[in-house]
């Protein structure tokens, strides 16, 4: 009995540390000293529980920040990071009824349009600049995957952000 409690509890509780709902915090924060762009976090309308743009660091699940949030302030640390995730074709399905149902490109762009292109490439990229909330917690927001200036903080205006300074 005792074992399969400790099994029960491992299996668990290392499982919800990939769920956590709160951002990590930054150790030696200093907000007020620190420098960059410097955003405040909207009020959400009411039919939006969560911020979309906004996720938690350490969730495997990019789950985002809470409306409970509403009203803080932040600062963009300046660093961006950009996570490109393997195209599927043909050849890496996992399994023979999704091979007959999927189109392949090769890799190549030969049979895809301009648009079809820029689709597939936004889905495969996803690009995030850290920020560090007032209360020293660590977020990432989301930005264009396609834009060619990713230091540029007027990629980060949405509804739910508002860029002060």
């Amino acid at each position: 009995m005792y074992r399969l409690f400790i099994l029960a509890f491992l299996l668990v509780g290392c499982g919800s540390l990939n769920f956590r709902t709160a951002p990590l915090i930054m150790d030696n924060c200093q907000y007020q000293n620190r420098s960059g762009v410097e955003f405040k976090l909207n009020q959400l309308e009411s039919n939006f529980t969560q911020y979309p743009h906004i996720y938690l660091s350490q969730s495997r699940a990019s789950r985002h920040l809470p409306m409970s949030y509403a009203g803080l302030k932040g600062k963009l640390t300046g660093q961006t990071f950009e996570r490109d995730y393997p195209k599927e074709t043909f050849w890496r399905s996992t399994n023979i009824f999704e091979k007959a149902s999927m189109y392949d490109d090769g890799y190549d762009d030969l049979y895809i349009s301009a648009k079809q292109k820029e689709e597939r490439d936004r889905k495969a990229k996803f690009v995030v600049k850290e920020a560090v909330l007032e209360t020293c917690q660590i977020v990432y927001i989301s930005i264009d995957s396609l834009a060619k200036d990713s230091d540029n903080s007027s990629l980060i205006k949405f509804n739910d952000l508002s860029i002060i300074n």
